[in-house]
């Protein structure tokens, strides 16, 4: 009876991977499911992009707004060592951080010894340069370490796994990575839309949600990218034709045109860069995406930096990296120190601290910097 029960408990594991295929709530399921089989704080499917820092996508069946918070989880992401040592059979974090590593991590110390989670299992779902997908497991300092029997069960259901998230991006047309790359570019502060064939919009990210709202200017109507009035949009027109040719004829040498939309006063409004994407062999549907339009709002603020991921990138103290953050965003140095409310002199000072920990001695060498740094991504 308890091999027959446990072999149900399993299938019903099985079938919420491949339930998930084509409504993704189900894996959320399935990780409620693992947690309660294993005994577990929670349990969590993480894809990530190693070739892509803070890029992730997160499944877990943890309600606590703390625990899977932004924030949080981003701090997780920029120390986890998940990302970066392959686990191709289930093994639990003490054994890939040995000799007490685990608990003087900067993972453990700051981010999981206060919520209390202590032990953590892991094991490799896929891994390759462009993707890697990890199940987890947590338990708190109260419970007892993962066992064989845990290890065992991850090690059944992670090829499933792995097949099922292969099946829906087919199913989906590469969905997840597209949600990866409409991210990065919401980060970057970059408006993403992307047509169709017929040049219909598919999907946009969230920044161009918030950008596509003024129909005097730029916004979605009848399923097309539109100008208003108040711009010129014949530009914006011939580039999308162009792109949607150069997508119909697989011209793969059609790199794609950068324009600037004003509204004709002289002031750039948007600049814009549209570019074709060339169908392969495998992708034949009509549905699939066939051009990409970038838009930055010329008249947007620079970059909002985060000063705790400066001061980790960069070797900064924490007042440094609060200095370089508002410098990035163009402040001048009065600005800077009315802002954190100090003296021009103790903002100087930082600035030579901030200097010698990035190997310059200009202010405008680091603003530049800044505003190229990968940390437009964290």
């Amino acid at each position: 009876m308890a091999a027959a029960s446990r072999l149900r408990e399993f299938g019903d594991l099985v079938s919420l991977a491949y339930e998930g295929i084509e409504d993704q709530r189900r894996w959320k399921s399935l990780m409620a499911s693992l947690s309660r089989e294993t005994g577990s704080r929670d349990a969590a499917l993480l894809i990530a992009s190693p070739s892509m820092p803070g890029m992730y996508y997160l499944v877990t069946d943890n309600e606590d707004p703390v625990a899977t918070g932004r924030v949080h989880v981003d701090g997780v992401m920029s120390v986890n060592p998940l990302l970066e040592l392959p686990q191709p059979q289930p093994i639990s974090v003490d054994e890939l951080m040995p000799d007490g590593g685990f608990l003087r991590s900067t993972l453990y110390r700051r981010f999981l010894q206060p919520l209390n989670i202590r032990y953590l299992l892991s094991c490799d779902v896929l891994r390759s340069e462009l993707v890697c997908a990890v199940l987890a497991l947590e338990r708190n300092a109260d419970q007892p370490p993962f066992t064989t029997r845990e290890k065992d069960l991850l090690a059944l259901i992670a090829p499933h796994m792995a097949r099922a998230i292969r099946l829906r991006e087919q199913h989906a047309r590469g969905g997840y990575m597209l949600r990866f790359f409409e991210e990065a570019m919401a980060k970057l502060s970059i408006a993403c839309v992307v047509l169709d064939a017929r040049g219909q919009v598919a999907s946009m990210n969230e920044r161009a949600r918030e950008l596509l709202t003024d129909p005097h200017l730029l916004s979605v109507r009848t399923g097309r990218l539109r100008t208003g009035d108040a711009i010129d949009g014949r530009a914006l027109t011939r580039a999308i034709d162009l792109a949607l040719a150069a997508h119909r004829n697989r011209c793969s040498s059609q790199r794609g045109v950068g324009l600037q939309l004003g509204t004709g006063k002289g002031a750039g409004v948007f600049d814009i860069v549209v570019r074709p994407l060339v169908a392969d062999q495998m992708l034949e549907s009509g549905e699939q995406p066939a051009v990409i339009v970038y838009i930055n709002d010329s008249r947007q603020s620079a970059i909002c930096l985060d000063p705790a991921v400066l001061s980790g990138m960069y070797g900064l103290t924490r007042c440094e990296g609060q200095v370089a953050s508002l410098l990035a965003r163009g402040l001048s140095l009065d600005e800077v120190a009315d802002a954190l409310d100090v003296s021009i002199n103790t903002v100087k000072t930082h600035l030579r601290g901030i200097y010698d920990k990035m190997g310059t001695n200009r202010q405008s060498q680091i603003v530049a910097r800044l505003n190229h740094s990968t940390a437009r991504l964290l």
